[in-house]
């Protein structure tokens, strides 16, 4: 049901983005971009599909895992798509884009060290053996239930 309202709300917004580029007249670009319509027109949907498949795998991460591994993996794609902007289309690699790629990359390290710590941990403590004696005295304690004092009493 998650995945099915979140393809609900990415289409309706599709379609009120596409409407309001018609209406602004956003698509006259294409008579000037120097590939060809075919090529234009093959770009725009290209992008609309593949971010469309993007926030829907993300909502699907999120309904599947956490919100937290949502918001990491978005972390790391921001930091992606500000490489890709710099290496395929020549943008400025100015200071704020700098420090925002410097800390996402930041923060998705610590937050695979963090899990990488904790599956270590959770591994050692599987591991190591129980040589507690009050814990062992603890396990053989029997249970009392209602029926078995009724059992001793009479």
């Amino acid at each position: 049901m998650v995945m099915e309202m979140q393809l609900v709300m990415e289409v309706a917004a599709t379609v009120l983005a596409t409407v309001g580029v018609v209406w602004d007249g956003g698509f006259r670009e294409r008579r000037v971009f120097d590939k060809g319509e075919r090529v234009y027109w093959v770009t725009v949907v290209g992008n609309v599909v593949t971010w469309q498949l993007c926030f829907m795998g993300a909502a699907g991460m999120v309904f599947l895992t956490s919100s937290i591994t949502g918001g990491i993996c978005m972390t790391a794609l921001l930091a992606m798509n500000v490489l890709g902007g710099v290496l395929a289309f020549g943008d400025e690699f100015g200071g704020v884009k700098a420090v925002s790629t410097v800390l996402c990359g930041w923060g998705f390290c610590s937050y695979v060290y963090g899990m990488y710590v904790k599956m270590k941990l959770d591994i050692d403590e599987k591991n190591e053996p129980t040589g507690d004696s009050d814990h062992q005295a603890m396990e053989m304690v029997q249970i009392v239930t209602p029926a078995s004092v009724d059992n001793c009493v009479r």
